[in-house]
């Protein structure tokens, strides 16, 4: 046997481009260049060698943190920037994409002109509105929520329909009730999903390949969005040796 993963690459992010309409983030994501070296370089105005690997994570940080509601206080303190570079930091990104700004701010309007905001698939979350309008520290944690859920939901959604239908070609190819271990019939089954990670431990044989390949095209199909959702593909004999195949 042996262990294969399945990860998807900058889905947030994509989920992001694809809801905000963001041409310019769009095609950033879509280059074979690296995203947050690119960025970077844009950001601080400088030639991509000359990034170091410091600035690249600075630069990943900010995207994330923006996903995940990250105050700028929080981005300085974590990478040791002033707050004033942080804020010039922070300000340059949503500069550079000013449509995917002008949508987080539409969100943040949203929920509070009508106390919900739902997923790409439709997923609901409501807020309390008398409690938001109450002060600003309400106001702001429920605006990051409402960012928060609306981009993270529906890149959860998009991982569940992938391992649904993952599951479904799977009992297709191989029909038994799916196995807490893997048998000569079933020589496939899903360990564990981590974030945008799918790992599963497959039997080595003549058809391997083949269901690598299945599950590689099940995670990277998806009518919904705009974008190509690229998946890495690693694998090993154990989590610790798992090297890149994909």
């Amino acid at each position: 046997f042996q262990l294969v993963s399945f990860d998807y690459s900058q889905l947030e992010l994509r989920v992001l481009a694809h809801l905000s309409k963001d041409d310019k983030l769009k095609t950033r994501l879509m280059t074979d260049t690296d995203f947050f070296i690119s960025l970077a370089a844009d950001l601080l105005k400088k030639p991509e060698y000359e990034i170091t690997p410091e600035q690249r994570q600075n630069t990943k940080q900010i995207c994330y943190g923006i996903l995940y509601g990250m105050s700028k206080e929080t981005f300085a303190r974590e990478t040791r920037m002033t707050i004033n570079e942080a804020e010039d930091f922070v300000e340059n990104f949503y500069k550079t994409f000013p449509i995917m700004s002008q949508y987080l701010d539409n969100i943040k309007r949203q929920v509070g002109e009508t106390g919900y905001v739902q997923s790409m698939y439709g997923r609901p979350l409501y807020f309390d509105l008398a409690r938001m309008s109450a002060n600003e520290m309400n106001k702001a944690r429920m605006e990051r929520q409402a960012i928060n859920f609306v981009i993270q939901s529906s890149a959860c959604d998009i991982m569940k329909m992938a391992i649904e239908r993952i599951n479904q070609t799977l009992d297709r190819m191989f029909p038994l009730e799916f196995k807490i271990r893997p048998t000569p019939i079933r020589p496939v089954y899903l360990v564990l999903q981590i974030h945008d990670e799918l790992m599963f431990e497959i039997k080595l044989s003549s058809r391997t390949n083949e269901i690598i390949n299945i599950i590689h095209q099940e995670m990277e199909r998806n009518d919904k969005i705009s974008l190509l959702l690229p998946v890495q593909i690693k694998s090993g004999d154990s989590w610790e040796s798992m090297i890149s195949v994909v």
